[in-house]
């Protein structure tokens, strides 16, 4: 994500910049070299997606065909060796000419264009470990058709800092070193240039981080105290393999700089392979990298929210079909819908989004009426047609898993013991748990009987919405409701909405707004007295706080982020052509408020319209629910306006707890950013994975999820900042609704309608499963339920499918083995704590032997002996464990 010019080192080697040579100062203590070949792949970014993968397919893999050729007549470690990630060689085999496709299979059976193990660069947080986990089958498939070992090395590019998960799950799939080569422009964490990075697990990969551009030098500084050297000669963004001139005039200027050196190209892991002889004392870095770049993913917002339930649904979806396979012993194999929306919500993931403007052939930037002439003349349409088509990934997986996921859990729905209508709710969490049920029906249902337990359940059905609270759902299994005669209500508490005194109120909490403020001012969790809101705040509680930026937080930003001030980094991490109209917040403002109340919820809905002197049209929506111990709050904007200028809007929830303590769920792991954040990375502003928790001294405290905008700022809004270190000492957190803080890459202006779920709750004596893992993972993974009618089929009306021995445990992973053969369990330790676990396997299964393997399907230890059905592991503290089971 950089301009041509002064970035590609072979090209200033060859152009004998004075810069260059300055900085490659020779070094006769080095005794070997390792030369990496590689370009960076963005899928997009200098034109759009499609075209960037014809021109890898094409000319490029042709330039590279003619490098590798040239280079025969070289001695043989001198010979050109082209480093790929594997998804865009995936996509070349696809696509090149049929002519080439079997030079091209050639050069890869036989180790001349290598692939790493991973499928392109990602941005790391914005990921979830069973998907991040999937993107390790591209190179795994290559692999298998090439019958070539599993890649043990792994590169990232650009992204200048990425989430401590990522020791954890290459680590655990048997990859043995990661090189993250930073943008030159943007600050990098405090890390040594080689070490051990250890992830929250205790996994350690080695890590090469050069912080200075994509690659590394071509000899080391004086300070390097080993032998071997690893040499990433790196071209920009797709600008494709060297020529053969490029690779003689490389190694030339190698052997002037380093005359005792063994000069030799391979890949990344032949550095590992020797520097690992020299036994080298590497530092160790424990500790999180939040991206300091992440808060691109939150200018599209919509698409945020949508892929944060793919990421779930998908797994959700396989781990039904597997147990309705198992159940009914019928196979109805869904691979082909989970593998192409795994793929869609992976090229999310990937780290570019669209072209970019800065380099003038997209239009420039203009503000106000001027933006909109320009934009109505159509100046922009390729630059919005590329963010259109970043978009579409996600809304193309959606529209395969959505209607996959209804179909199969109607096929489960049909199989039941019930004759006629019949709502059947399923549980993918593995413990039981209760949850609110919304199906869209025109029905006259006034009740529903749970036929597991024979209670009657009371339900809310209006408007052709139907709802009720499912209760005790089996773990990893469902249950099944019908239609009853209406519930004579009897000595239970009355939810209740108060128009008078502006209040909601359940068994749990008593919630107060003042709609002159627009805002809550009062949540009393009524078990302890505690009042959740800080009323001295300068913000309001569950407030949208709307910010406008002036040049002075842009440029500020600049000054301490970008290391390299070249025209073209003030461009991209700054804004161009801002006047001097200062800096806005407006906070809440005048509401109306609309109250209703039922036998299953409360609700208080404040509408806020441009006319009464709000920023926008929008509603917050506080809800609570029978039987539930939280507060929901629903975010809503509508016809929000295009507009370039930077912005931000933000939910604001200032707690009142002393002495605060946070534990973030990010990935990977629970996080204090106090102690487990690695300085120089993004403590202003960063995504969550599994909520937040505030608690005292006494470990009372809060808890808030945001399943689907996870981006979050500690005490103050974090946008247009960097601190590099920022301890919070304010029990605030932010939530961003979008932004449009990038001047590149991400789009560049936010229009149209969508919503926000969030949900807070109260907790005691703080541990992080009962307070933060399993009510958080709750709210990403919704109860799922179906409206059928269909005739009686053999399984009964509840049925458990996966149990386990404790909670804060993920199943992740149940269904066929997308890395080989048989069918593959994982699991997922949330909570920080090992201990011994009971696996006890669904009914149905014939299963004797459960097979240890690692994150890409490679044997780790002996069977393990299944008895009635259910064996018992060892759980490390966040660790994944895998199975292939045998019969």
């Amino acid at each position: 994500m950089r301009e041509l010019y002064g970035l590609i080192i072979i090209f200033l080697l060859l152009s004998g910049t004075i810069k260059a040579q300055e900085a490659e100062k020779p070094n006769p203590n080095v005794r070997e070299i390792i030369f990496v070949f590689k370009t960076h792949f963005d899928n997009g970014y200098d034109d759009m997606a499609e075209s960037v993968i014809n021109l890898y397919s094409t000319t490029m893999m042709e330039q590279a065909m003619v490098t590798l050729e040239k280079s025969r007549s070289l001695p043989r470690d001198n010979q050109f060796v082209w480093t790929i990630a594997s998804w865009p060689l995936m996509q070349i085999l696809e696509r090149c000419t049929p002519e080439n496709r079997p030079e091209i299979e050639a050069a890869v059976r036989e180790g001349w264009f290598v692939y790493h193990g991973l499928p392109f660069t990602f941005e790391t947080e914005a990921g979830d470990p069973e998907a991040l986990v999937r993107s390790l089958t591209f190179a795994s498939d290559l692999s298998r058709r090439f019958n070539l070992p599993l890649p043990r090395d792994a590169k990232l590019t650009d992204v200048p800092s990425h989430s401590w998960f990522l020791p954890t799950l290459l680590n655990n799939a048997g990859i043995k070193i990661l090189h993250i080569g930073c943008n030159s422009a943007s600050r990098s964490p405090e890390v040594p240039l080689l070490f051990w990075w250890q992830g929250p697990d205790g996994s350690k990969l080695m890590t090469i981080y050069w912080g200075r551009d994509y690659g590394t030098s071509l000899v080391p500084d004086a300070y390097w105290k080993y032998k071997t050297w690893l040499a990433i000669i790196h071209t920009g963004d797709n600008q494709g393999p060297p020529s053969p001139e490029d690779v003689v005039e490389v190694l030339r200027k190698a052997r002037e700089l380093a005359p005792n050196a063994k000069l030799k190209i391979g890949r990344i892991s032949d550095f590992y392979d020797a520097i690992m002889k020299e036994d080298p004392d590497l530092p160790v870095a424990k500790g999180d990298m939040p991206d300091t770049w992440i808060h691109g993913y939150m200018s599209m917002p919509r698409e945020m929210k949508s892929v944060r339930k793919m990421q779930k649904d998908i797994y959700s979806l396989e781990l039904l079909n597997t147990l309705t396979n198992l159940w009914t012993g019928k196979e109805v194999n869904i691979s082909s819908f989970t593998s192409s929306a795994t793929e869609g919500a992976l090229l999310w993931n990937e780290h570019t989004f669209g072209l970019s403007m800065k380099d003038g052939y997209y239009g420039d930037w203009y503000y106000g009426d001027e933006f909109f002439t320009v934009r109505g003349a159509g100046t922009y349409n390729k630059l919005e047609a590329s963010w259109k088509e970043k978009g579409d990934r996600v809304y193309q997986a959606e529209k395969i898993i959505d209607p996959a996921y209804d179909r199969e859990i109607k096929r489960l729905s049909s199989m039941t013991n019930v004759d006629g209508q019949k709502i059947t709710v399923f549980n993918p969490l593995p413990w039981k748990r209760s949850g609110l049920i919304t199906i869209q029906q025109s029905t006259r249902i006034e009740a529903l009987k749970d036929l597991g337990t024979g209670e009657i359940i009371p339900v809310h059905n209006k408007g052709n919405i139907l709802r009720f609270i499912a209760k005790d759902i089996p773990s990893a299994g469902y249950a099944t409701f019908v239609p009853a005669d209406n519930l004579k209500q009897g000595n239970i508490f009355a939810i209740t909405a108060d128009t008078k005194n502006n209040t909601i109120e359940n068994e749990f909490l008593k919630v107060k707004i003042d709609p002159l403020k627009g805002a809550i001012v009062s949540v009393i969790d009524k078990k302890s007295g505690r009042e959740m809101v800080d009323q001295n705040s300068e913000y309001g509680f569950g407030q949208y706080i709307y910010e406008r930026f002036s040049n002075k937080e842009v440029s500020d930003f600049v000054d301490k982020y970008v290391k390299v001030k070249q025209t073209w980094a003030i461009q991209v991490f700054g804004r161009p052509g801002l006047d001097d109209t200062p800096y806005k917040r407006i906070s809440g403002g005048k509401a109306k408020v609309s109250y209703t109340s039922d036998n299953i919820s409360a609700k208080a809905v404040m509408f806020f319209s441009k006319e009464t002197g709000n920023p926008h049209n929008y509603s917050l929506s506080l809800a609570l629910y029978r039987d539930l111990p939280y507060l929901e709050l629903t975010w809503f904007i509508n016809g929000k306006p295009a507009d370039p200028w930077p912005e931000a809007g933000w939910i604001s929830f200032p707690f009142n707890v002393e002495n605060p303590q946070f534990k973030v769920g990010r990935l990977g792991a629970v996080a204090e950013p106090a102690k487990d954040i690695i300085k120089g990375s993004g403590f202003d502003y960063y995504l969550i994975n599994n909520g937040i928790a505030i608690h005292d001294n006494k470990m009372n405290g809060y808890g808030l999820s945001t399943p689907d905008a996870p981006a979050i700022s500690l005490e103050r809004p974090g946008l247009w900042k960097y601190s590099g270190y920022f301890i919070p000492q304010k029990p605030g957190v932010f939530v961003n609704l979008y932004n449009n803080q990038w001047s590149t890459n991400f789009t560049e202006w936010i229009e149209g309608s969508w919503s926000v779920k969030m949900y807070i709750w109260s907790f005691r004596d703080f541990k992080n499963e009962q307070s933060l893992i399993t009510p958080n993972e709750e709210f990403r993974v919704p109860l799922k339920a179906t409206l059928h009618t269909s005739r009686s089929g053999n399984l009964p009306v509840s049925k458990t499918g996966i149990l386990l021995s404790r909670k804060g445990v993920l199943v992740t992973a149940f269904g066929p083995n997308p890395f080989g053969e048989g069918t593959m369990l994982r699991l997922w330790e949330q909570t920080g704590e090992g201990s011994i676990c009971k696996i006890t396997l669904p009914e149905g299964t014939s299963f004797t032997k459960a097979l240890p393997v690692n994150l890409r399907g490679e044997k780790e230890g002996d069977e393990i002996i299944i008895r009635n059905n259910s064996f018992e592991i060892e759980l490390g503290a966040y660790k994944p464990v895998t199975f292939l089971f045998r019969n």
